[in-house]
């Protein structure tokens, strides 16, 4: 299917579905220290959650919906306990603002 004939979130969700494809080319959890494999798999729970949350909204703009999940993951992250709780929102907003760079000039 050509990219231009898609629908209003399917782009995103392909380029989403991409990502999750990519960490399947990361090193081995025994290749990694602690700190980046724990990093990686936030980062992924980010990016399956956010996919996620696209397919279940199929009417909103996958933006509007990645952009409310990073503001969440921020409020999240700013109301954090511990440096732990902290560490974790931190990735997933970081991880989210990324995902909503990328996908933006794929809804214009």
């Amino acid at each position: 299917m050509d990219e231009e004939e898609l629908h209003m979130n399917e782009q995103a969700i392909m380029f989403l579905m991409r990502m999750l494809d990519a960490y399947e080319n990361i090193p081995r959890p025994w290749e990694l220290t602690q700190h980046e494999a724990e990093e990686i798999a936030f980062s992924r729970c980010a990016v399956e959650e956010i996919l996620q949350l696209v397919w279940d909204h199929p009417w909103t703009l996958a933006s509007d919906t990645v952009e409310d999940f990073a503001l969440k993951m921020e409020l999240y992250k700013g109301s954090s306990v511990t440096d732990e709780q902290k560490r974790v929102f931190s990735v997933l907003a970081e991880t989210s603002w990324e995902i909503l760079q990328e996908i933006e000039p794929l809804e214009q």
